[in-house]
């Protein structure tokens, strides 16, 4: 799914939507299911529409290949007895088959890992998807086909804390009791995928608040889906590839000449709505013509599949900062937009390398502006 595809769906978890129907359960420290849930947005106040349809679109908040991941399920997770197999079921049953609902959620609560009390959410919707006229605009009339779907989200219940809080009817301050509150959801799911405007049954969105607790025991264990490497982990891999394999060639220009490749790549296709992905050769591309030596490259590939994986690419927007260009050592650090880049030189005076920034009447020196020498 594209930014476009995610913002269409995201979109439809609303009050008075097509939405039909809220299922969830309610599980303690313990691991125990406590309370099962069985309600209907129509049915809910105002207020509780608009909570419930804010932790939904939680799921579905965040940055492409950071918080949200488009996943395919493997081929024998679809087979019978694959774990994509239950996952079909409980959308297929619109959320309304008990045993299959139980059975879900006794393997969520097998497999997540988290300390304390949380809540397992569940929708079902229909969208009855509008064609596209030639105009790219939607023609409401008519429709090509409908999405059914359901959106999974789990969300940690902590205890508030007491204090007094003013009450609009009574113009008074009131204590406000200790009472457990949901919280932002930390893991989630939108099944099937929406891409093409379509359903795609065999693939899933899935969202991880955090990039550091992306809970990979619901994706992998009980969603049967691999996660793409972590964007920190794929930074490092950048890192490090283009150290080793431009080795003595590995000076100023060189890198910030890939900083600015991967930035163009990025910049280019920004209206695309999906991350832009770096694959293996277009990787080795862009170190060969940025100082890479012909008879190191010819291991690269290799190296490319121990780390990062066989056919698997990297993302652009994981390797680099666009809004940025920073040059630092243990004793400075130099940080200038990256479109400003061009401003850093490097010369080489009496056998030392020196970096070069342009003094003018607008660079300040702890808060003072100087002025230029006059020649």
């Amino acid at each position: 799914m594209d930014k476009k595809a995610i913002s269409e769906i995201r979109k439809l978890i609303k009050p008075d939507s097509s939405i039909d129907r809220i299922r969830g359960c309610y599980v303690n420290e313990e691991g125990k299911v406590i309370r099962q849930l069985q309600d209907s947005l129509a049915t809910m106040e105002e207020d509780s529409q608009e909570k419930y349809c804010e932790i939904l679109r939680g799921a579905m908040s965040g940055k492409l290949g950071r918080n949200l991941f488009n996943m395919g399920f493997p081929l024998e997770e679809e087979m019978e007895g694959g774990r994509y197999q239950m996952l079909y079921r409980l959308q297929q049953s619109e959320l309304r088959d008990d045993d299959i609902l139980t059975e879900f959620y006794e393997k969520v609560v097998e497999k997540f890992r988290i300390e304390g009390k949380y809540l397992i959410l569940l929708i079902h919707g229909v969208y009855d998807i509008p064609a596209k006229g030639s105009d790219n605009m939607d023609m409401d009339d008519a429709s090509d086909y409908v999405y059914s779907f359901i959106v999974c989200c789990i969300c940690p219940v902590s205890l508030m804390k007491e204090g007094l809080c003013y009450d609009e009817e009574a113009c008074t301050f009131l204590d406000r009791r200790r009472d457990w509150a949901v919280q932002k959801p930390v893991s989630g799911f939108l099944f099937p995928a929406f891409n093409d405007r379509m359903p795609d049954i065999h693939s899933l969105l899935y969202y991880c608040r955090k990039e550091d607790e992306r809970h990979e025991e619901i994706s992998a264990d009980l969603l049967g889906c691999t996660l793409p490497m972590p964007e920190s982990d794929q930074k490092e891999v950048f890192r490090s590839m283009v150290e080793q394999t431009l080795g003595s060639n590995c000076d100023f220009e060189n890198v910030k000449n890939i900083h600015d490749a991967v930035g163009e790549m990025i910049e280019q296709n920004k209206d695309a709505g999906e991350p832009v992905q770096i694959e293996k050769a277009q990787m080795r591309r862009l170190l060969y013509e940025n100082g890479a030596d012909q008879s190191v490259l010819s291991d690269f590939d290799a190296a490319y599949d121990e780390a990062v994986g066989e056919g698997v690419p990297l993302m652009a927007e994981n390797l680099v900062d666009t809004s940025r260009f920073e040059v630092k050592s243990p004793s400075l650090k130099i940080s200038v937009k990256s479109d400003m880049s061009d401003m850093l030189k490097t010369k080489v005076i009496d056998g030392m390398e020196y970096l070069l920034i342009p003094v003018t009447d607008e660079l300040e020196v702890n808060g003072i502006r100087i002025r230029q020498r006059q020649k």
